[in-house]
């Protein structure tokens, strides 16, 4: 398990605090010398660095055992605040690093557009692109579970209950093969129809254009669809959709942290089951390599009774 020791964390800060110093100091030269920025200035870029921060924040909440569901409700609203809305307070260089500009959605779709039409694309696609994968390889869903805004409104949303007995009506848990096939199916359209008319499907049903904060009727209505059917299905665009999603599924198999069952603690009660809003609960339980999308909420470790799941280091 990995382990973080006082001498850790004074390591981390003090990585942190020079990191945010150069950073701090990079845009601000830049901004006055107006340079095109590079792969390396772009992974230097705010969004970028606090992304992997609040990644680190989660995984060490994750691997102590302190997401409870208080604390990840603070998160999931810091996280949603931090990454949707940072950017438009009036703080310069910085707070335009903090951009949803490319969203993750762009970052992953964009770049076929610009092959297709014959040109070379933005480095900033490919650092943003790049940074997300880390984060994913670094702890299953960290970027998903612990920095995308849109993610984490559609938690939140799923937290509201209708009561007891209509959640457990309402509620559901579609089956993962048949979310995750809808998902492929739509990212392989999208590569054919890219590489046969130059078009991206995703521009029509793409939630992160909501938070450019333009209140366009299109991107209110693919938001209000996201945030209503979040009501019922937990991140229903995640699961059915995101193409982030998809590709961050794929690295889990490969993510250095992630939920683990000590399977001789184990009494095989359910619980987990019954109160995880995520469908990946029986394929972990059942230790499978291949697993649902989990999306590092913590709600399964925190309601284990037996203290038989953890966040740690993969053995695989």
């Amino acid at each position: 398990m990995i382990e973080y020791a006082r001498r850790d964390w004074g390591k981390l800060v003090f990585l942190i605090g020079s990191l945010v110093l150069f950073t701090t100091t990079l845009l601000a030269e830049e901004a006055g010398a107006k340079a095109s920025f590079g792969f390396w200035d772009v992974m230097l870029m705010p969004r970028v660095w606090i992304g992997l921060i609040f990644a680190l924040v989660g995984l060490f909440l994750l691997n102590r055992k302190l997401v409870s569901h208080k604390v990840r409700l603070i998160a999931l609203i810091i996280i949603f605040l931090t990454f949707s809305a940072f950017w438009l307070l009036p703080l310069g260089e910085f707070a335009r690093g903090m951009g949803m500009h490319p969203s993750p959605v762009c970052a992953v779709t964009k770049p076929a557009l610009f092959i297709k039409a014959g040109r070379s694309f933005p480095i900033v696609f490919a650092a943003v692109l790049v940074s997300m994968a880390v984060m994913s390889l670094i702890g299953k869903k960290l970027f998903c579970g612990w920095i995308c805004p849109v993610g984490a409104t559609q938690e939140l949303v799923h937290r509201i209950s209708f009561g007891k007995k209509r959640d457990k009506k309402l509620k559901i848990k579609l089956p993962f093969k048949v979310t995750n096939s809808i998902r492929s199916g739509l990212f392989l359209l999208y590569l054919i129809i890219v590489a046969t008319a130059g078009l991206s499907i995703y521009e029509y049903f793409n939630p992160f254009e909501f938070l450019h904060w333009d209140f366009e009727l299109w991107g209110i209505l693919v938001m209000l669809v996201t945030l209503v059917s979040g009501l019922f299905i937990f991140r229903p665009f995640c699961y059915l959709v995101c193409p982030i999603g998809l590709l961050s599924w794929v690295l889990e198999h490969f993510a250095l942290t992630r939920i683990k069952l000590e399977r001789a603690k184990c009494t095989d009660c359910n619980i987990c089951v019954l109160k995880s809003p995520c469908p990946s609960i029986p394929a972990i339980l059942a230790e499978k390599w291949s697993q649902p999308d989990c999306h590092a909420c913590g709600r399964c470790i925190e309601v284990c009774p037996e203290d038989a799941l953890h966040f740690k280091r993969s053995s695989r």
